[in-house]
């Protein structure tokens, strides 16, 4: 079982709070540079990921690392190696429904966690991309979700971002 925000280290609220503000500042730079600026991070490719809060309802829009499978978008729910679910990621278990920018513009996507021979593959695949991944599973006693991001027609799903 994964620990709650609540039962995170000194040294992991901290890191949280440090990622949340880099990833405003990478967002604003990927926006203002129409993608030109933060499309690749520690040698990966990254989308920004805009989903709807659980709670809140506000749109919420996350920077991560990906690879892609066809028209997919394949991300790992590591949260930077902390052991508790990405808030993202818990966003889209409420609500499957998000937005991806990736330099394509702006498509709408269903999430999905990939499991058994699949997600194997695709774990492979991340790994292969940012060998961090293997550092971030060692470090957590949760399993890394692998999320598969499906792009759907704009008519089939509500919009992250509204």
């Amino acid at each position: 079982m994964s620990a709650t925000a609540s039962a995170l280290s000194r040294k992991d609220r901290l890191l949280t709070r440090v990622s949340r503000n880099v990833a405003r500042i990478h967002t604003t730079l990927f926006r203002f540079s129409d993608g030109r600026f933060g499309r690749r991070f520690r040698g990966g490719d990254v989308l920004l990921l805009t989903v709807r809060g659980r709670r809140s309802g506000r749109a919420f829009t996350t920077p991560l690392l990906h690879v892609r499978d066809g028209r997919d978008y394949i991300v790992a729910a590591s949260n930077g190696g902390i052991d508790c679910e990405p808030q993202w990621w818990l966003n889209l278990l409420a609500d499957p429904h998000g937005e991806v920018e990736a330099g394509e513009g702006r498509v709408r996507v269903t999430a999905s966690e990939a499991q058994g021979e699949e997600r194997g593959l695709l774990w492979a695949r991340l790994v292969e991309s940012f060998s961090g991944y293997e550092d971030y599973q060692a470090a957590v006693r949760r399993r890394i979700a692998v999320v598969r991001l499906s792009p759907v027609p704009a008519t089939d799903a509500p919009s992250a971002s509204r």
